[in-house]
């Protein structure tokens, strides 16, 4: 009977040392797979280690004299002379009648910004002046073709050429009140234009008005020194 029963635990010891084997084995923890990279982590090392340049832009070469849309250049955009501008804005001229027209236009003692003789308006002989009058100052003022010789008048109402004045020429007239000389341009000859309200060409309201046989065109601007 003890035989037996040894025989019998023997082999119960060897099936159990037999099961857990298989156990052992088949319970075994498998190592992770080191080799394998994970998938997300090769593009995003790329772009750390060696990053896309940036897409150029499509005028990023071009000067920007080169750009189709580029402004023009301030020194290109109207070299016009100070004299030309000064004329383009007072004075325009028609050849074919030789006929003057010349915006006169009274400020704060001064002729289109001018005063004691500091402008001169040129114009060629014979020419028919069409003078607009424009009085902007809150004092009265008017106008006059005066002598050039001389002392200066202290008040208007002895015109050199005929014609050659405002109304109102002693009484001033009021901020915002227009007129129009009219009157043909003689030979030759060097002239003041003034205002006639006593005391202010003597103030220096007054500029130069002068015919130059040589000129082809009238011109307006400083008083050249």
């Amino acid at each position: 009977m003890t035989f037996r029963i040894d025989l019998s635990l023997t082999r119960v010891a060897v099936s159990a040392a037999c099961l857990g084997a298989a156990w052992g084995c088949s319970s075994r923890t498998p190592e992770p797979d080191t080799g394998a990279a994970p998938v997300a982590s090769a593009p995003a090392s790329s772009d750390s280690a060696h990053p896309a340049p940036a897409r150029a832009s499509t005028d990023s070469g071009r000067p920007d004299s080169a750009r189709s849309d580029s402004a023009p250049s301030n020194s290109a955009a109207g070299a016009a002379p100070a004299a030309s501008a000064a004329d383009s804005q007072y004075l325009k001229y028609d050849a074919a009648t030789k006929t003057v027209t010349f915006e006169l236009i009274a400020g704060p003692f001064t002729f289109n910004g001018f005063g004691s003789g500091g402008g001169t308006l040129t114009v060629p002989p014979g020419t028919t002046n069409v003078w607009n009058f424009v009085q902007d100052d809150g004092t009265p003022h008017s106008a006059e073709v005066a002598s050039g010789s001389g002392p200066i008048p202290n008040a208007g109402g002895d015109p050199a050429i005929p014609r050659a004045y405002t109304k109102k020429v002693v009484e001033g007239m009021v901020q915002g009140d227009k007129d129009v000389m009219r009157f043909t341009a003689p030979d030759t000859g060097a002239y003041r234009i003034i205002c006639g309200v006593p005391g202010h060409a003597l103030s220096g309201m007054w500029i130069w008005f002068k015919i130059d046989p040589k000129a082809t065109a009238p011109t307006f601007g400083a008083t050249p020194k």
